[in-house]
């Protein structure tokens, strides 16, 4: 009986690393990432902590990083980097909903049925629209800034928005942020001096 490691790699060898390479994609363990001119496009697969033998769970995570970001906050880009240092991240089923928030595993699972169902829908969800995806400006064209609102609207997108020169909106974000965690001592100010925002 295989544990739910071993069905995962299973998943991963018949579906995901295939469809991954003809992208372009490199693999490490259950770790996928490409970069096209100045982004850097990351995905994985997060096993859970709870799984015991043949029964479990893995979580899928997308992240994009963007090289503008990084040096306009200061960060070094890391040489080998994973989606928890994307500046954009977020859990799988917020960008498709036809996917469950995580994949059961136990050993009734037709693991090439699952194999071949997630690389379907990650290639058609994360990979084809990232695959025109090089700038920070191109990564418009995927929705994912105005989908993150809904998820997480702290940091990233106010950022982003900051970079591409729609000042208004970062503003808006960042107020939001400032009266949201007021209770914290968060202020419109001390956000957008951590930020390195100029709103004259």
């Amino acid at each position: 009986m295989r544990s739910v490691r071993e069905s995962t790699q299973e998943i991963v060898k018949i579906g995901l690393a295939p469809m991954f390479k003809k992208h372009g994609f490199k693999k490490s363990a259950f770790h996928f990432s490409r970069r096209l001119g100045t982004v850097e496009h990351h995905f994985n697969l997060q096993l859970s902590q709870w799984n015991h033998g043949s029964v479990g769970q893995f979580y899928l995570n997308a992240g994009v990083m963007f090289e503008d970001l990084k040096r306009f906050s200061g960060e070094e880009i890391p040489k080998f980097a994973k989606v928890l240092d994307c500046d954009f991240q977020v859990r799988f089923e917020n960008i498709d909903p036809q996917l469950p928030r995580q994949v059961v595993i136990d050993e009734k699972t037709d693991i090439e049925s699952v194999a071949r169902w997630l690389a379907e829908r990650i290639e058609k969800s994360f990979v084809l629209p990232l695959n025109s995806v090089s700038s920070t400006q191109e990564f418009l064209t995927t929705g994912w800034v105005r989908l993150i609102l809904d998820v997480n609207p702290w940091g990233f997108p106010s950022i982003y928005y900051y970079l591409m020169g729609d000042k208004a909106e970062a503003r808006r974000l960042v107020e939001l942020e400032a009266k949201t965690f007021a209770d914290r001592g968060c202020t419109f100010e001390s956000i957008a001096s951590a930020r390195n925002f100029s709103f004259d």
